[in-house]
């Protein structure tokens, strides 16, 4: 039987207090367990470390960060955590990058000293579980390092007698340069054995194939980097290699199924964090902001259709995002007239014959908002058959209906039509029916687990995970380590290997770096969407220049963060659509991009002014 490891306060507590003998337990002071009982024996501190796995959640699938992108169109809280950031209206005093990890660093340093003092525990065990806690205080410094650039290095337990105005490092070469010997020092006394939710040393391998490119991108900040040429891209390269090649796992061809019910320990998830239903409700997971709520009221006040067949209300949840059609254009579709060809939906041979774009809409067919500007409007031909779902979900990237749920799909044994006069559309919104239904007109899939009884609802109890790391990503880092290095052969090979297995799409063929770069830059949008990586991703990339951000040199405008979000309308009779911008809540359409600062967060202004040893404040805050 697979073992798990399950975050939890409640558990992690009595764990330890159950490991520990019963005279412990009958000693004063009742509410507390002393160090010498925590660090006597490999169980106890386990517990502790169990207990300082919470840093890995800054890595958890979910909105997070796609936020701040348009992967997504967002409302209330989900909205105002990140409309600061894409209308640049954070000042230096915010604490949004997380500089302050000194309680998470503390607990790792506490593994790290206490158990290579323990009496109790083996050595060998002690190399382990010391690696252990190197791997935690690197990933929690990572965190950072990719949002302030900066950290405070701390590797030892402090006391009242140190020093503590301690300073921050120089810049992010030097963070990076600690965050990469931690995890480099951990890897070899780190298990090779898989316990879900527990880091081995393909887990630390994994991330360093990613950390390394990170770092690469930020090597002498705020001027130009020279990636091409970094030893850093080939220990990027060396690290993905070893994960796939000794690591045991596999890419599956079930994409949706790693973020539900149906496979949460798949053969390609290389570090997750698994929660149950024991103390986890559905409104402790993103779920609760991805559903719906509306009723059959709502949807005949609207006078939309079909109404829901359940005898009761299946969706009422809060529903604070969901994906844009600037994201679901990214699904590519694969063309009729060349099935090796895998275009744009509206670039294929079957979407030119079919769709008049010059033609005017009908009357009453379709509407928008006076805000709203059209971006595109089309209707089918006179005596064509086909209708807009065809062209949008036939011979689509096979992750498309697993990510999105989009006009006419089931989901929890309903069929939800988002178009007008649907009755899941975003006028039942516009209109005042439901205030709850998303704003694109399509719901998210991935991610939201299907056997939740009797729905997804808060305080409903659901067994729940996350994807932190996997092998498509190690793929797709592999890959954008050669084109760095200007190997667009070698960088085709690894990004079709999730283009193929979980697209089901023709593999790319381009024959230019350039081509190679947009082709991989759209395979890891898709890919890795709500996976906390996008952003991060166009940062990196902005940060490389060139290629990989749309020709414009390193340091410049991110070219995606300045687009404005889009949504699509479809007729009743899908017909005819329309693509329209606009803010569609608060000022989501305002997307400004500040290049002489945006490439890092602020270290907190009030932190520096306690202590200056913090400073100098970051470039442009």
């Amino acid at each position: 039987m697979k073992k798990y490891i399950f975050f939890s306060i409640y558990a992690a507590g009595m764990m330890l207090v159950l490991a520990a003998c019963q005279k412990v337990l009958d000693t004063q002071p009742f509410d507390k367990i002393s160090g010498d009982v925590v660090w006597s024996n490999k169980a106890n501190a386990e517990t502790f470390i169990f207990g300082t796995y919470g840093i890995m959640n800054a890595y958890n699938s979910g909105s997070s960060s796609d936020g701040r992108t348009t992967n997504l169109l967002a409302m209330d809280g989900t909205y105002n955590g990140s409309a600061s950031i894409f209308t640049e209206t954070t000042d230096r005093n915010s604490n949004i990058g997380g500089f302050n990890n000194f309680g998470a660093i503390r607990r790792c340093n506490l593994i790290i000293t206490n158990v290579t003092a323990s009496a109790g525990i083996a050595d060998q065990d002690k190399k382990a579980l010391v690696a252990e806690g190197k791997f935690l205080r690197a990933m929690s410094y990572y965190n950072i390092a990719r949002n302030v650039g900066r950290i405070v290095w701390i590797d030892k337990v402090l006391t009242p007698e140190d020093e503590l105005k301690l300073p921050s490092t120089a810049n992010p070469t030097e963070s990076y340069n600690y965050i990469i010997k931690d995890l480099e020092e951990a890897m070899p006394d780190l298990s090779a054995t898989k316990v879900p939710g527990r880091v081995n040393k393909y887990v630390a391998a994994a991330f360093l194939s990613e950390i390394c490119l990170q770092a690469a991108a930020y090597k002498n900040y705020p001027n130009p980097p020279s990636p091409g040429n970094d030893p850093l891209v080939d220990k990027a390269i060396t690290y993905a290699n070893m994960v796939i090649s000794q690591g045991g796992y596999s890419l599956v061809s079930d994409y949706g199924g790693m973020f539900n019910e149906n496979n949460p320990t798949s053969s390609e998830t290389i570090f997750g964090v698994y929660r149950k239903a024991l103390n986890t409700n559905c409104d402790g997971t993103p779920m609760q902001n991805m559903m719906a709520n509306f009723s059959n009221d709502q949807i005949n006040n609207y006078g939309g259709s079909p109404n829901l067949s359940t005898n009761f209300r299946i969706f009422e949840a809060w529903i604070e995002h969901a994906p844009t059609y600037n994201l679901s254009k990214d699904y590519l579709v694969i063309d009729k007239a060349d099935g090796t060809k895998a275009l744009e939906w509206d670039k294929t041979s079957q979407y030119l014959a079919a769709v008049d774009e010059s033609a005017t809409v009908p009357t009453g067919d379709l509407q928008k908002q006076n805000n709203e500007i059209y971006v595109k409007t089309g209707v089918i031909r006179s005596g064509r058959t086909e209708t807009m779902w065809n062209l949008m979900n036939e011979n689509r990237d096979a992750r498309f209906s697993q990510t999105i749920i989009t006009d006419s799909s089931r989901f929890y044994g309903e069929t939800l039509t988002t178009c007008i006069k649907g009755n899941s559309t975003r006028w039942m919104k516009i209109n005042g029916f439901a205030y709850y239904v998303s704003m694109t007109n399509m719901y998210w899939r991935k991610l939201m687990y299907n056997n939740v009884s009797p729905r997804i609802y808060a305080g409903v109890p659901t067994d729940y995970h996350y994807v932190d790391m996997r092998l498509g990503r190690v793929y797709l880092n592999l890959a954008e380590a050669y084109l760095l290095k200007g190997d667009a052969a070698n960088a085709l090979i690894n990004l079709n290997k999730t283009r193929v297995t979980h697209g089901m799409l023709p593999p790319s063929t381009v024959g230019t770096l350039a081509e190679a770069w947009k082709d991989y830059k759209r395979e890891r949008r898709v890919d890795l969407v709500l996976e906390n990586d996008y952003y991060y991703s166009l940062l990196r990339w902005g940060r490389y220049g060139g290629a990989a951000n749309s020709g414009i040199s390193s340091g410049g405008t991110i070219p995606e963060l300045t687009e404005l979000p889009m949504v699509m309308d479809i007729s009743k009779n899908r017909k005819s659509f329309s693509i329209v911008s606009g803010p569609f809540y608060a000022s989501n359409n305002t997307r400004v991009f500040n290049e002489q600062r945006r490439y890092l967060f602020p270290i907190p202004q009030g932190l520096i002014d306690n202590n200056s040893n913090f400073g100098p404040q970051n470039p442009g805050w």
